[in-house]
């Protein structure tokens, strides 16, 4: 196991989430867009650029990003389904997952902007891809992150896939202007076993089988970084992402998977996709909550290396 994956791990039991965790890497990045442009150890699960050898040189690169005090441990069961057939990345923006927060932690003063995860995202991207084209994959507020990257960069970005996307919802409320002492408070809550046991809940179709104690265990896992607390204060005192008015300008073609159950995003921000997308396209996921990549991970799979255009041999585990 990496020395940074916090020891908390070994009391996880689910295999493709050890495997995951097994996984990850972390690599310096440059963020220029931050005061002093720091170099931040980033973490994420995905081919050297050795490895990306074994992949069709015209395959796409697929980019993973989760979604809001998340990891790259999310898409531990659609990552090995599409890694298999395309280079693929789950990536840990600066003030997340397993990305090293301890910056933050020594100059409290510092703010994490959408611009400063964007220029992360794109420093990683031109390092790591090997000039590529990009396809980005975002589940909840990891789809404010793709569409706010493919609006500053559309360039870099050849396709969206957005999975129970958060994007007309914007900003995170009176607690970016809170005083620290109730940022504190508000985001020491995040860590505590009952409410990420009850966000498990809402989050899955299937409450029997997916919203367990192992999975709590696995959504939590990276807040016992030294730092996390202090990253997440970062994040929230930028006042997050603001970019319902720029959907209708992103011009890529957009698959949209929505959870037919999905109990913290409505409905209705489906169907407005849908209708504000020059270029989408709306798939709705049957018996699912809020997270396809986890309860439907060969559904989403199957449907995003087709929109992606990665030809899938038919002995392939994603088309079961």
């Amino acid at each position: 196991m990496p020395a940074f994956v916090p020891e908390q791990v070994k009391d996880i039991t689910e295999p493709a989430a050890r495997d995951m965790a097994s996984s990850i890497r972390r690599v310096p990045v440059r963020v220029p867009s931050m005061p002093g442009a720091p170099t931040i150890s980033t973490a994420f699960v995905g081919p050297s650029l050795a490895e990306l050898e074994r992949y069709p040189r015209d395959a796409p690169a697929i980019v993973l990003l989760h979604g809001f005090d998340s990891s790259c441990m999310e898409f531990r069961r659609l990552y090995p389904l599409l890694a298999e057939q395309a280079p693929t990345y789950a990536l840990d923006l600066v003030g997340w997952g397993f990305t090293d927060p301890s910056p933050f932690a020594a100059d409290p003063s510092l703010v994490i902007r959408p611009e400063d995860k964007a220029a992360h995202m794109r420093a990683f991207l031109e390092a790591h891809t090997d000039g590529r084209p990009v396809v980005l994959v975002g589940a909840s507020l990891g789809g404010a992150k793709a569409l706010d990257f493919a609006h500053t960069y559309p360039e870099l970005v050849s396709k969206l896939v957005l999975i129970d996307a958060q994007g007309f919802i914007d900003g995170i409320g009176p607690m970016a202007t809170a005083p620290r002492f109730l940022l504190n408070l508000g985001v020491s809550v995040l860590r505590a076993e009952w409410l990420r046991m009850a966000a498990n809940k809402m989050a899955y179709f299937d409450k029997p089988r997916f919203a367990t104690d192992d999975a709590m265990r696995v959504g939590r896992l990276h807040t016992h970084l030294p730092g996390w607390q202090e990253a997440n204060i970062a994040w929230m005192r930028s006042g997050g992402y603001a970019i319902s008015n720029k959907i209708s300008e992103i011009k890529q073609e957009v698959l949209v998977l929505w959870g037919r159950h999905d109990e913290i995003l409505e409905p209705k921000y489906a169907a407005q996709f849908e209708s504000t997308l020059p270029n989408g396209r709306l798939l709705w996921v049957e018996e699912c909550g809020h997270c396809a990549h986890l309860e439907q991970p060969q559904l989403a799979a199957r449907e995003i290396l087709a929109f992606a255009g990665v030809q899938v041999p038919q002995t392939a585990n994603v088309t079961a």
